[in-house]
């Protein structure tokens, strides 16, 4: 290889050809005369007898030097030139030090900027340039800045990833100044995401004073290549008040936020609309409580990176409070000045109802379902309403309870310790203490970690007995110990008390901002609803001290990974001031069933573009590596010299003058061929027989070649996706196994004949219509004829766990495709199954999804009449995993969805699963048969 500025000759060995055209120059200077008509009398014949000087005809220079550009053409066709127009920009001299923003804002382009870093990595090599490759996200423990060999960075590119985290370009800055400062000028090469953390400049002009002056590229991506960050949703009347903000200012642009259920299943969408010049847009995602509570994920559609996601955790379940106060059940009179306080602190996080003093109107909010019940200065329940409460606190729910003159007095057995009779005031005429402020919660206490005012002081309150076990159930105590919040466990709910009152006759405890973030601590811990059993112990258990441990990590993408190796837990007191970094990636934590979740942004960013870089910096767009390659012009040109060369050799040798005689005589026949040729059919049979002709060619290439076939839904998108999961398992089965199928295609079962094909992918939307009469006959035929159809419902496991039973739009659609057609009686596949051993030995069949079922025909279905399974290959597999998604590939050929979870073992075995597939379809049920293998060798005597 050779390289000349822009242009390189990847076999620069040709070149030396060239040496060889003075030669060739030499050669061709001659050429034989030309052939003259001569006059034969005898007397002329004997007067040439006369000897003469001759002197031989030369080769014309313009025909000289037409042959020797034909010889150069095909010399540097050889060597294959080819110009790289990216390169215009590049240095060349000295390492070369690569920087590459790996945050979660690099994520929209990153296979952009992969492509540009292997192209840079690949000159490197062309120009014997050693590399130093470094990334911006922050690292406990960052790599050496070591230069190494080009060739050696390959593999580790290709390995790259965008990190959940923002960049942390200073850091890096001050690393390289100590690492690099003193080396020689530098080649640098900067693929930023676009963004301005507000340190851009002060980076790129730390960058340039590397080794005493280095010249740096910085490659920025357009404004709309950038990526859009999402902030913490509101709890809206209607359902999720979301915000997302964009870069810079440009034209109105609009884009859909969804809400994901835990499965990945979308729950609602919304519109955002940036208006033109603006950079925030909000829009509410409406959504019924019931639907609320299943949102674990908000996303921007589209957008895949990790700050166009925002986790939602067990706070952000919409959740139910039942409010009560003394006179509303003891006198049937409504007293809500001792509630005001705590429906305030509560409204923005939960829908709350108010208990009448009928006992039925308790009962019957119970049993409709609440997370939480408040009472407010209630001494005793009656028996009944007492009996109920008790069973919905066993089921799990929580009960708090508030001090006041009624409590204090009397009081039943729904509280968490005993208590003294009456009050004890602080700061009377007749008292010898002070009123007393709140001590700081201790680390086991849920309220561990919220500030604590000085001016917040208790006056009176209810006093605990004191008992061996009363330290482990205080959450709460005055500045003397004495308890102000206790709480017990009761079967899986629990039981909470306030010991002093919801308003400000014992305390301006309710005035205080920590009183709204105790009582938010207390509904964290409540279920959605609880109106039946479940198991609420662990998720009522925060009374440990146990932190928060990463569970599910989130990826640059904005996909779920499994959390790095050196990732921390994080303490309770400590999550809300806690942002992701290495130790602490963004994501899900959990404890005793409690799931919180840390997320790149609680409020949506102002984001800005790079501009205003340092004199002497290089900007340029980024562009895949464009190079134009000229053997193919090259060796256009030689073939158009060659020709000119073969017309001039024509003309000098006196052979046109013949060809255009030939060609005279042949003219009227060539005229009437071509007449023939041209003249149109006439009009009806040209018609009716264009469309025949095109399917004939159609089905004779499907009959020549093997391949795999999707059904066409009309959804170009899930067409698209099917024809590139075809394409991936196709490339599968050429590298694994000895099946040499050709391209897949898609076929239309009204229209197209899809007996040529073994195998159909039928992916089914919901609104997947019913079959006509002639394609349910074409596909019934089909399927008694030996093919098989893959159904993909592709809406994971909890939908198709019952073919019979209530079931999901897409399971129903299948139900009508599936109405007119003579389909076997299904199971699940056994264990022992001809599908668990075809190619692969395998368990389950996932795809995208894992833990959904696969369906064949019952093996005790036998094969009565209209069966297709005379071969002993089921006609009918059903699945519900999503495998077009799994096997698909993009252009590049990495996979274009991912994994749920994003487990590259789960794609394997998705993989592993269309292999078996295809193989049970193709080779039938051989690999049953080879259990009677032993006895036929001994029967043969072997």
């Amino acid at each position: 290889m050779l390289t000349l500025g822009i242009i390189t000759f990847q076999t620069a060995a040709a070149l030396w050809a060239l040496l060889l055209l003075p030669v060739v120059w030499w050669l061709l200077r001659l050429t034989p005369p030309r052939p003259e008509r001569v006059s034969f009398p005898p007397m002329r014949f004997l007067l040439g007898l006369i000897a003469k000087e001759e002197t031989p005809h030369k080769t014309p220079w313009w025909l000289t030097l037409l042959r020797i550009l034909l010889v150069a053409c095909l010399i540097f066709a050889i060597a294959r030139p080819v110009i790289d127009r990216n390169a215009a920009g590049a240095a060349g001299r000295g390492t070369m030090l690569i920087v590459l923003d790996d945050g979660w804002a690099a994520a929209k382009t990153w296979q952009t900027k992969l492509r540009v870093l292997a192209n840079e990595v690949d000159r490197a090599r062309q120009n014997n340039q050693p590399v130093i490759l470094v990334t911006t996200s922050p690292s406990d423990v960052p790599p050496a800045l070591e230069a190494k060999a080009a060739a050696e960075i390959v593999d580790k590119v290709s390995s790259l990833q965008p990190r959940a985290l923002a960049a942390d370009r200073m850091a890096l800055a001050e690393r390289l100044r100590e690492g690099l400062g003193t080396q020689d000028p530098l080649d640098i090469i900067w693929l930023a995401d676009g963004l301005d953390d507000g340190r851009a400049s002060a980076f790129a002009e730390a960058l340039t004073q590397l080794g005493g002056g280095s010249s740096v590229r910085v490659l920025l991506p357009s404004s709309t290549e950038t990526g859009m960050a999402l902030g913490s949703p509101a709890l809206d009347v209607n359902g999720l008040s979301v915000t997302a903000t964009r870069a810079g200012s440009g034209a109105p642009q609009t884009v859909v936020v969804r809400a994901l259920a835990a499965n990945g299943r979308s729950l609602a969408e919304a519109p955002l609309t940036f208006r033109n010049e603006e950079t925030r847009a909000t829009g509410v995602i409406q959504l019924p409580l019931q639907l609320r509570n299943e949102v674990t994920r908000v996303e921007i559609q589209g957008e895949r990176s990790a700050g166009a996601v925002y986790l939602l955790d067990d706070r952000w379940r919409r959740k139910t409070v039942g409010l009560s106060a003394s006179g509303s059940i003891e006198s049937n009179q409504p007293l809500l000045a001792p509630l005001y306080y705590v429906s305030r602190a509560l409204e923005p996080f939960a829908e709350l109802t108010t208990v009448d003093g009928d006992g039925r109107d308790l009962t019957t909010s119970l049993q409709a379902g609440l997370s939480m019940l408040v009472l407010a200065d209630i001494g005793r329940l009656p028996d009944a309403e007492r009996e109920t409460v008790q069973g919905w606190v066993d089921r799990g729910g929580i009960l708090v309870r508030f001090a006041g003159p009624r409590l204090g007095a009397g009081h039943d057995d729904l509280v968490p310790v005993e208590l003294r009779e009456g009050d004890r005031a602080l700061g009377g005429a007749l008292t010898w203490e002070e009123p007393q402020p709140i001590a700081p919660f201790e680390e086991q206490s849920p309220f561990a970690g919220l500030t604590i005012s000085p001016e917040v002081t208790v006056s009176k309150q209810v006093l605990a007995q004191p008992t061996a076990d009363l330290g482990s159930k205080v959450w709460a105590r005055l500045a003397d110990g004495t308890p102000l919040v206790t709480s017990e466990r009761r079967g899986d709910g629990m039981i909470v008390l306030f010991h002093v009152t919801a308003n400000t006759d014992w305390s301006n405890l309710p005035l205080s901002g920590v009183f709204v973030e105790m009582l938010r601590r207390i509904l964290d811990m409540a279920q959605g609803t609880v109106a039946t059993g479940q198991d609420q112990a662990r998720q009522t258990s925060g009374l440990d001290n146990a932190a928060f441990a990463p569970t599910r990590a989130l990826g640059g993408f904005g996909e779920f990974i499994d959390p790095p190796v050196d990732a921390r837990p994080i303490t309770q007191a400590a999550f809300d001031q806690t942002r992701p970094s290495p130790r602490h990636p963004a994501g899900l934590y959990g404890r005793n069933g409690l799931t919180r979740a840390l997320n790149l942004f609680e409020n949506a960013p102002e984001l800005r573009l790079i501009g205003g870089l340092p004199s002497g910096v290089t900007t340029l767009p980024y562009r895949p590596a464009e190079s134009i390659a000229f053997t193919g012009p090259l060796l256009l040109a030689a073939m158009i010299l060659f020709l000119l060369d073969a017309l001039a050799v024509l003309i000098l040798s006196g052979s046109m003058a013949q060809l255009r005689g030939r060609f005279a005589r042949s003219a009227p026949l060539l005229i009437i061929g071509l007449t023939v040729l041209i003249s149109p059919v006439p009009g009806h049979a040209q018609t009716s027989s264009a469309a025949p002709a095109a399917n004939d060619a159609a089905d004779m290439e499907a009959s020549l070649d093997t391949r795999l076939a999707y059904v066409r839904t009309g959804d170009s998108e899930i067409d698209s996706i099917s024809e590139a999961g075809l394409k991936g398992l196709t490339e599968v089965l050429l590298q694994r196994t000895a099946i040499e199928p050709a391209a897949p295609v898609g076929v239309d079962v009204e229209s197209d004949d899809i007996v040529f094909y073994p195998m159909l992918y039928w992916p089914v939307t919901a609104d997947a219509p019913s079959l006509s009469p002639k394609a349910a006959g074409k596909v019934d035929a089909y399927l008694k004829n030996g093919g098989t159809i893959l159904f993909d419902t592709r809406d994971h496991q909890s939908d198709l766990q019952d073919l019979t039973g209530s079931a999901s739009p897409a399971t129903e659609a299948l139900r009508r495709v599936l109405s007119s057609v003579n389909v076997p009686p299904l199971e699940v596949v056994p264990p022992e199954h001809v599908l668990t051993k075809a190619f692969y030995l395998l368990q389950s069949f996932p795809g995208r999804w894992s833990g959904g079922p696969l369906w064949v025909e019952a093996s005790g279905s036998g094969t009565p009449e209209g069966s297709a399974n005379y071969d002993g290959v089921s006609s009918v597999i059903i699945g519900s995993n999503d495998y077009a998604s799994a096997w698909a590939v993009d252009a590049g050929g990495g996979p274009m969805f991912p994994t749920v979870p994003n487990d590259p073992r789960q794609r394997e075995f998705a993989y592993r699963t269309g292999v078996n597939i295809v193989m049970y379809v193709l080779t039938g049920n051989y690999k049953a048969d080879q259990v009677h293998v032993p006895a036929l060798l001994e029967r043969l005597g072997q």
